[in-house]
């Protein structure tokens, strides 16, 4: 009876051994409706594992954050220990059609990044595995089902990028409201910091020079680095900096002038861009800036008799771009 008791006790402790080795965790899932729920997500994430519920103290606390903007279902996951510390980090973008489907890609996910951070999170204890006084062999428990041989990929991650066309007016660096239209392109690399290039054209109308007119066109191009501070499921939005080069024209009619009015602009900016999303893969874009030329350069033309002064730039413009923008990936 003493040993049979003895070996009943040594298979418990062991038991609570391999149990503690499991790292228990907890979930906290949002999701909109129609989306997998918690108790789903956590059943088939354990199934990856091959493991089964654990009643033991959680040891890695991992979020789970579902959204669904028109046919695009994206989902944020985040795991930390029982201190808080983080250890991971992931943003997955699904490509099954209906919500109701990411169970298994989800699981594979969460199990996935379980299984990097079991390692960090474990606590190292020189008592894990208890010894028994009695003479009997100790019980061995058979090892723990081993995970499935056959897993399938998980979920690609692919780069956002998006390129689209705004049409824009300014202040400031032209004589008149200019008018004219952009190209952007934007990358996010690194979630949450998004980079970009754009080009743009801008036209004023003409302007009164001594007898006859002049016209300015500018052209300019430049590259911008955001970084995203706000995402929901209508709006998105990302305040930036630009850094910018171009070319100000100057032409005229009625007289003609004994130079080329020919100006290099430099300029620093800051906005924020705003994104709406319209569709799965076509965004509203709306980027309100105010610009810095680094010198605010006098437009003279200058005539065998006189000197007339066309145009001076100011020290800061304003541009607000509105356009329509295409993501892929």
């Amino acid at each position: 009876m003493a040993v049979t008791v003895a070996t009943g006790l040594g298979w418990l402790v062991l038991l609570h051994a391999r149990l503690a080795e499991a790292a228990p965790f907890e979930l906290d899932w949002s999701a909109p409706e129609g989306c997998p729920s918690r108790e789903r997500i956590v059943e088939a994430s354990l199934a990856r594992l091959g493991e089964g519920p654990s009643r033991g103290a959680p040891e890695l606390l991992v979020k789970g954050n579902v959204t669904v903007t028109g046919a695009s279902i994206t989902a944020d996951f985040q795991v930390r220990d029982a201190a808080g510390t983080e250890l991971g980090e992931r943003g997955v973008r699904f490509e099954e059609s209906r919500c109701a489907d990411i169970t298994e890609s989800a699981a594979l996910v969460l199990a996935m990044m379980i299984a990097v951070a079991r390692p960090q999170a474990a606590p190292s204890s020189p008592d894990a595995h208890a010894t028994s006084e009695d003479t009997e062999p100790r019980a061995v428990l058979p090892d723990r089902p081993s995970r499935p041989a056959r897993e399938s990929q998980p979920p690609r991650e692919r780069v956002p990028m998006t390129i689209g066309a705004s049409a824009l007016m300014s202040a400031g660096l032209l004589p008149e409201i200019g008018f004219g239209g952009a190209l952007r392109w934007t990358a996010t690399f690194a979630t949450p910091v998004l980079v970009g290039l754009e080009g743009s054209f801008e036209m004023s109308p003409s302007v009164r020079a001594a007898e006859g007119e002049a016209v300015f066109r500018y052209l300019d191009a430049g590259a911008l680095v955001g970084y995203r501070v706000m995402r929901s499921r209508w709006l998105e939005l990302i305040p930036l900096v630009e850094a910018r080069a171009g070319v100000a024209l100057v032409t005229t009619r009625g007289f003609r002038a004994s130079y080329d009015a020919t100006r290099f602009v430099s300029v620093l900016a800051a906005g924020v861009l705003g994104r709406v999303p319209l569709s799965s893969t076509l965004r509203l874009d709306v980027l309100p800036d105010v610009r810095v030329p680094l010198v605010a350069d006098e437009f003279v033309l200058r005539q065998p008799e006189r000197i007339v002064s066309v145009h001076r730039s100011a020290t800061i413009e304003t541009r607000l771009a509105v356009g329509i923008a295409w993501e892929f990936r």
